[in-house]
């Protein structure tokens, strides 16, 4: 089965690169999910990484001309971000996976945000075993879909096509956990974005304390548990490892 790995992406500087995306992908080409091609699905960022890094090609151009193993495929217009609810550039990048897996005969798309990491041979196994539907994970604490992680097999390409056709203004009216058309929410993985979990800071838990510099150490975070099978919307501070078990 052919399978390709992509996230979105937005760098606004080296910095961005290196700490964000650059960690993504040195975590996924040598890492367990099983993919031919990683690619990175651009909203026409200011900053690009060396060619010699990571290739970029235009997002009109036909990947499969491209024998690069990973790439940046790149809108050249910044569509960007207006609010939590309207995120065009993440929905082009998002919905032109699907045009990128024809092209490449693809058989499963699997969509790993920069910031998400899949931590358990677990989670992994089901990601690589699967061969039919349309996969999101589940947000313990918020008690939504995760769709920073997901699987969509090629008996569902043809729903996502038609979902990307109905909104070619990438104007959409809701958050993308409310929208997409997956067909299974996957309850049995234990994950969350635990980088926006505090701890219990007792007296001091009031917002305004937020600001001072102690308050941002990791002691005063929770941490990822050493038992999940994965983390979403991580930061620089948080350490990852996949657990082979």
């Amino acid at each position: 089965m052919k399978t390709l790995l992509f996230c979105t992406s937005y760098l606004k500087d080296a910095d961005a690169w290196q700490t964000r995306c650059q960690r993504w992908l040195d975590y996924y080409r040598n890492g367990p999910i099983k993919a031919d091609r990683i690619v990175m699905i651009d909203d026409g960022s200011p900053y690009l990484p060396p060619a010699e890094t990571i290739p970029t090609v235009p997002a009109g151009e036909d990947l499969s001309t491209h024998d690069a193993t990973h790439c940046i495929v790149r809108f050249e217009e910044n569509l960007g971000r207006q609010s939590m609810s309207c995120y065009p550039g993440w929905w082009r990048s998002f919905l032109h996976s699907v045009t990128i897996a024809r092209a490449l005969g693809a058989n499963k798309i699997v969509h790993i945000e920069s910031d998400a990491y899949t931590l358990s041979r677990r989670l992994t196994d089901f990601i690589n075993d699967t061969r039919s539907g349309w996969h999101v994970m589940w947000a313990q604490r918020y008690a939504l879909p995760e769709t920073a992680i997901q699987i969509i097999c090629r008996d569902q390409f043809d729903a996502l096509e038609r979902f990307r056709d109905t909104h070619p203004d990438m104007d959409f009216p809701d958050i993308a956990e409310r929208l997409l058309p997956f067909t299974s929410v996957n309850r049995q993985f234990k994950g969350d974005r635990y980088s926006e979990f505090k701890r219990n800071r007792g007296i001091f838990r009031s917002r305004k304390f937020n600001a001072l510099p102690i308050f941002q150490k990791d002691f005063f975070w929770e941490p990822i548990p050493h038992d999940a099978d994965f983390a979403t919307q991580v930061v620089k501070r948080q350490k990852v490892a996949f657990r082979d078990a």
